[in-house]
């Protein structure tokens, strides 16, 4: 994969930054405590998978019905990280709890997954700058859908675990790790075009 480390780079920042999955497992886990937590996690492990593959076959459909869409896919893709860049930079502690209080079971996690616009746009662009060009088979398709869905799976345990001293910690240094996040979200997206 000749875009690697910026695959690696978009995948680690969009999925470990706040979102309404990382946020709703850390809430679920501050209330119900983590073993409880963990079918809700669950949940959003399979909806993400279900959204990836969507995605992946969405973009290799668009691309082999209209093969001029790749440049136009990249281009989109690369101009929502710099937008997911500013964002990140405007934002303050705690913008994400918005989010509101999910139930916490299987099919919470698993419907919030669905209904996550951060998740669809996430999908649609790693599929479009990263995987689509180089992976072109069902099999890729599906292999990166499953990878994508275990970091996500990985990040919400994360959060759930780290509950409010991670928070804490956030809350703390949010510009730095803001500014961070933001500036490598530009550095994918002006590598991801330049390949």
């Amino acid at each position: 994969m000749e875009k690697f480390t910026p695959f690696i780079i978009y995948v680690l920042v969009t999925t470990f930054t706040p979102g309404p999955n990382n946020i709703t497992s850390m809430a679920n886990a501050m209330r119900d405590g983590f073993r409880r937590t963990t079918v809700y996690i669950l949940g959003i492990f399979c909806g993400f998978v279900l959204m990836m593959l969507a995605s992946g076959f969405l973009n290799l459909t668009l691309i082999n019905l209209l093969p001029g869409s790749h440049t136009w896919l990249n281009l989109l893709g690369a101009a929502y990280l710099i937008i997911l860049a500013i964002l990140i930079v405007l934002s303050k502690p705690g913008d994400d709890t918005h989010a509101g209080k999910s139930i916490n079971t299987f099919w919470g996690g698993f419907i919030m997954t669905l209904l996550n616009v951060k998740v669809i746009i996430y999908g649609i662009t790693v599929y479009s700058l990263f995987i689509i060009g180089q992976y072109n088979s069902a099999w890729g398709i599906a292999g990166f859908a499953f990878c994508l869905a275990f970091i996500a799976f990985i990040s919400c345990t994360a959060w759930a675990l780290g509950g409010h001293l991670f928070h804490r910690w956030l809350n703390r240094y949010f510009r730095v790790l803001n500014w961070i996040m933001a500036g490598l979200l530009v550095y994918t997206a002006v590598a991801s075009l330049m390949h």
